[in-house]
């Protein structure tokens, strides 16, 4: 049961179990470790996300034209490639790749193609 409500609630679910049996939360602990809580771990400009998710479009699915989509389309492509950092290793595009797998509805009114989406898939 623990396993079910870790995989649907995550990291929201995991701090409170923490600081259930720990009585600390997160910011406390920093705190007493002398660590500046408002320091982002992660940080990627727009810029380095979409070369490397034009890289990952260039050897898996060229047939994509990322340059036709609309702003909004791309900024939420962009952006979604945030989550696959945190959920994927970066080996062989798996980061880039899912991203691309997430948008492959709006990728595919760009020119993907079947054989591209399979190539995409690394399960």
């Amino acid at each position: 049961m623990t396993r079910f409500y870790l995989q649907v609630y995550g990291p929201v679910f995991k701090c409170a179990f923490y600081r259930y049996f720990t009585n600390m939360n997160a910011n406390e602990l920093l705190k007493q470790k002398g660590i500046d809580s408002n320091k982002p771990v992660l940080q990627i400009s727009r810029e380095d996300a979409l070369m490397s998710i034009m890289e990952a479009v260039n050897k898996y699915c060229p047939n994509v034209k990322i340059e036709k989509m609309s702003k909004e389309e791309l900024k939420s492509l962009i952006d979604s490639l945030g989550d696959s950092i945190i959920n994927y290793h970066p080996e062989d595009y798996h980061q880039e790749r899912s991203t691309l797998l997430n948008y492959s509805d709006v990728l595919q009114k760009y020119g993907l193609i079947d054989k591209e989406l399979e190539m995409l898939d690394f399960c």
